[in-house]
């Protein structure tokens, strides 16, 4: 090394380039993308073996929805997959840990850092107030509204704590974990009048991702673990992945008959029955397809909340209570009272933790 080399070291730190992995020299996805989404396709199998049209509208409305947000992975994954910099990447993955449970989308790791990358495909004005709450403006005819989002700051922070116990249970390593909010809808407009500069760091549209991994590489201390460890956390991950048995359970909790009898609900709600009125129809979910927040919400505390107390998910709320909560956005445990299927006990076991969710997000 010259003498200007070592003084460029001394003042700058160790450059961009030296920064990067040596022994990959693209983007390695040791669980990658599926573009033909396998939850779609079972859909729509369902939907061409189902008569009853109140479930059709269902299942329509539930291929909408994936697809939308199908379609803004695949434009992170493009350019994800098409990075300048050298990673092991990771898609789907779920981890779980003491009872609760994080989702995420895509992770990167290096041996510098992992970051959790989470993709959201919303459009309209997307506004980030001074406290991080996360809002959106939308036009339906003349008039705009103001709907409340679930922080999706809040989701890969707390997917970053599981991560980071795994990574030190299992490794006895401290590697740093870092975050990412990619919008990927071209129509999604990004406020950040009154945004903190530490979440707006966090926050980008898709088409800036690799612009955005190159400063993180530059601005993130050199790494200090052998290129191979990075190897080791990307296989640690894919090993402990429960994507695919959550799904089962999903798809399991939508073949039970709507008509169970769950025991910690009245005798006058026990009885719950499909009907038209129950249905979400797909025109709805064209304006609505922000229920999706709510939606993932409710399944991910039912999921926690069931594996916390051995219980059978559907014994909290099945999939069409969940629905009917989602309709109502009650904001009381007295208004949660009055949706069928949820009698007082159930209500006293549950209705504070609904209610305070529901409230995170729509505030």
């Amino acid at each position: 090394m010259g003498i200007f080399d070592s003084i460029k070291k001394t003042v700058f730190g160790v450059s961009y380039a030296n920064k990067l992995m040596k022994s990959i020299n693209a983007p390695v996805f040791v669980k990658d993308f599926n573009r033909e989404n396998e939850e779609i396709a079972q859909l729509y199998s369902r939907l061409n073996n189902t008569k009853d049209e109140a479930a059709k509208k269902k299942i329509e409305n539930e291929i909408y929805l994936k697809k939308f947000v199908h379609d803004g992975l695949s434009k992170v994954y493009f350019e994800l997959k098409n990075s300048p910099v050298p990673y092991y990447g990771l898609y789907n993955i779920r981890l779980e840990q003491g009872g609760t449970a994080a989702n995420i989308d895509f992770l990167i790791v290096t041996n510098q850092f992992c970051c959790i990358v989470k993709s959201k495909s919303l459009q309209g004005n997307i506004e980030i107030d001074n406290h991080g709450n996360f809002s959106r403006w939308t036009k339906k005819g003349d008039k705009w509204s103001k709907e409340g989002l679930y922080s999706p700051i809040e989701q890969n922070r707390r997917a970053a704590i599981i991560l980071q116990s795994i990574i030190n249970s299992n490794l006895n390593a401290d590697l740093p974990i870092l975050s990412l909010v990619v919008f990927t809808n071209p129509k999604a407009t990004l406020n950040f009048k009154e945004t903190p500069r530490e979440i707006e760091d966090k926050v980008i549209k898709v088409d800036l991702l690799n612009t955005k991994l190159r400063e993180l590489v530059e601005n993130t201390q050199p790494p200090v673990f052998e290129e191979a460890f990075a190897g080791h956390v990307a296989n640690l991950v894919k090993s402990l992945d429960t994507s695919s048995k959550a799904q089962k359970q999903e798809a399991d909790e939508e073949n039970i008959s709507m008509d169970t009898k769950e025991p910690d609900q009245d005798s006058s709600s026990a009885s719950v029955s499909m009907t038209a009125n129950s249905a979400i129809s797909v025109s709805s979910a064209l304006i609505n397809v922000d229920d999706e927040s709510l939606r993932k919400a409710l399944k991910t505390y039912r999921t926690a909340t069931a594996t916390a107390n051995n219980i059978p998910a559907y014994f909290i709320y099945n999939n069409e209570e969940m629905e009917r909560i989602i309709e109502a956005k009650p904001r009381s445990k007295e208004q949660l009272t009055s949706i069928k299927g949820f009698g007082d006990v159930k209500v006293n076991k549950y209705g504070e933790d609904i209610i305070k969710i529901i409230n995170s997000v729509l505030d």
